[in-house]
């Protein structure tokens, strides 16, 4: 008799436990999502700021079921050409990414950096729609969701002494950043030293180069006038990020929060393509205000650098293959 009693009495006390586990787990939130989001730049580039404004968009859309912190700068230790894979193999569940950095990985990202291949911000962002299913289902393939894209303003060289014609370019020293920035500059018979950005300025302070192939954000970013006197709008490139998140953390949330992302994601889009473009006007007088001369090249210089770069994008093609080709006359022809 005494052994049942025990017996009903333990089973009462395990059931009562069970049931104040459970009114507990009733009680509390479910708790957040926490992002970390490496960016390279620093917490007041236009990159980092829409970054930002997005994150917070998402915690308000989510009621912080979905948290995003912003690790600005490099912070976190992660290298711009690492970000598609890191993201990829889940060491972060959310990246910013400089998409022409990730060729090793894929090639066809690098396609807006085909030499002369784009023309203006506004053809930009006609190639940003025409490749952007093709963009998705390459990051898709790279176990990782896309959610926008954000351009660089137009792509100048930085000099410490005036640009009139090829001749003044012969031999000069310039920080490239890819293959196609360091080819296209080799043959204006320049000498092209492709550095990651954080080398760039003492670089130049050391005097191992003599001018910097970037845009204004970095060139203000880098207190360019210290260094430099001189910037001419090449537009020999365009450079473009894309925001994307690891499709394992992707799975995780709830449809109704997929879907409030997207939506962010897609409405803030266009906001963040002009504000690159205001970020350049803003970032051009400022360098004009700390004494740097800022002129077009000729229309002579320019077509010479293109005519000369067309066999190199050529070749670029023609090592990426049929798929890349497609694209880019896909691309001519719509």
């Amino acid at each position: 008799m005494l052994n049942t009693e025990a017996k009903f009495i333990k089973q009462g006390i395990r059931m009562f436990f069970r049931s104040l586990t459970f009114a507990t787990l009733i009680a509390t939130p479910a708790l957040a999502d926490n992002w970390d989001l490496p960016l390279a730049w620093p917490a007041d580039n236009y990159i980092s700021v829409a970054a930002g404004t997005f994150a917070d968009d998402v915690r308000e859309a989510t009621d912080r079921r979905v948290d995003i912190t912003l690790h600005p700068g490099g912070s976190l230790g992660f290298k711009g050409p690492e970000m598609l894979g890191s993201v990829r193999d889940g060491l972060v569940p959310i990246g910013d990414m400089l998409l022409n950095q990730q060729v090793g990985d894929e090639p066809l990202l690098g396609l807006t950096s085909l030499p002369y291949f784009l023309s203006s911000a506004e053809e930009l962002a006609e190639f940003e729609a025409y490749f952007r299913d093709q963009l998705a289902k390459i990051m898709q393939d790279n176990n990782q969701k896309l959610l926008y894209t954000i351009p660089w303003p137009q792509q100048q060289i930085w000099t410490k002494s005036e640009v009139t014609d090829l001749a003044s370019l012969e031999g000069m020293k310039i920080r490239s950043y890819d293959r196609s920035s360091t080819d296209v500059f080799a043959s204006a018979e320049m000498t092209p030293v492709q550095l990651p950005w954080g080398e760039v300025i003492p670089s130049l302070a050391a005097g191992a180069i003599d001018a910097v192939a970037t845009s204004s954000p970095s060139a203000v970013d880098g207190s360019f006038w210290e260094f430099i006197d001189y910037g001419y709008p090449t537009r020999q490139t365009w450079n473009l990020n894309a925001m994307t998140v690891n499709l394992d953390t992707w799975n995780a949330l709830e449809e109704a929060d997929q879907m409030a992302i997207l939506s962010i994601a897609e409405e803030l889009q266009p906001t963040f393509w002009q504000a690159a473009q205001d970020e350049d006007v803003r970032n051009m007088e400022l360098l004009t205000e700390n004494g740097m001369t800022l002129a077009p090249i000729s229309d002579e210089l320019r077509a010479t650098l293109a005519e000369r770069a067309a066999p190199l994008r050529e070749d670029v093609l023609e090592d990426l293959g049929d798929e890349a080709r497609a694209v880019v006359e896909g691309f001519k022809t719509r």
